[in-house]
């Protein structure tokens, strides 16, 4: 289990969730992408996913984990409930989903939201290592050091924390030594700053297309992978390239279009 958390919205955790979703399935691993932010988790539209099976359906009908694809080099996408109220039922049934998933799949990447509650519990104790996220904003290393501190009320053990400064670039307003020195020596990666590329294609439901994209964020994505992956999976074959979807290409290019008709 390899949950994605940061201490408050806006810091890029679905974003890298999916991509680093994308990375394990490139190196064949069986991979399962889990939305656990199980009120506004949109991994499946960033991936352009309409059919994606729902965490709250897999509750009620535990036999439709069978489905799922487990296959090396396949994603199996799981989405949160498509009705917000549903999330407090979810996470008291969650467990048992949890733990198949965890059985059936090398790796299960997952999705969280920003507001720290139950399902973080939920996740944490059954983590190998948790990506936890900063970015380039002081509220959000504050907003860091109030999780940690309810990690260490809760009795949730912090030492699988990989942190992560998000949206690095040449003019940053933190670098990785400098939110190493605030957390007291923690080691921290860094991911580039990919720039407009990225919102544009996720917000146009082509992730995919956007790893293949050579975008600065993707190298470092993967370097991250590679760190916090068990030695064994990090250097796995890459898998088959999946068929890329074109047609959505299209529709960007149309979007751009009618931006500029506009201008």
């Amino acid at each position: 289990m390899l949950p994605v958390v940061g201490g408050s919205g806006g810091v890029g955790k679905s974003t890298v969730a999916v991509m680093a979703a994308l990375s394990c399935r490139k190196r064949g691993l069986r991979t399962a992408l889990l939305d656990f932010d199980l009120q506004f988790g949109d991994a499946a539209d960033l991936l352009g996913i309409e059919d994606a099976q729902r965490l709250d359906e897999l509750v009620a009908a535990p036999e439709r984990l069978a489905v799922l694809p487990c296959a090396p080099g396949r994603l199996a996408v799981i989405a949160p409930p498509a009705h917000i109220d549903a999330a407090e039922a979810v996470v008291a049934g969650a467990a048992p989903v949890l733990d198949w998933l965890s059985e059936h799949f090398d790796v299960v990447v997952a999705n969280t939201g920003a507001a720290w509650a139950e399902q973080h519990a939920v996740l944490l104790e059954r983590a190998a290592k948790v990506l936890f996220l900063v970015d380039q904003r002081p509220g959000s290393l504050r907003a860091c050091r109030h999780a940690l501190d309810l990690c260490g009320r809760c009795g949730i053990a912090t030492s699988p924390f990989q942190f992560v400064l998000n949206r690095c670039s040449k003019g940053s307003t933190f670098t990785s030594i400098d939110l190493s020195c605030a957390l007291g020596g923690a080691r921290v990666s860094e991911l580039r700053d990919g720039g407009a590329m990225v919102e544009e294609l996720l917000a146009a439901g082509l992730a995919q297309e956007l790893f293949e994209s050579g975008n600065p964020l993707i190298a470092t994505v993967e370097s991250l992978v590679d760190l916090v992956l068990p030695p064994s999976m990090a250097a796995c074959s890459p898998a088959p390239a999946e068929s890329s979807r074109k047609q959505p290409l299209f529709k960007l290019k149309s979007r751009r279009q009618r931006r500029a008709a506009c201008l």
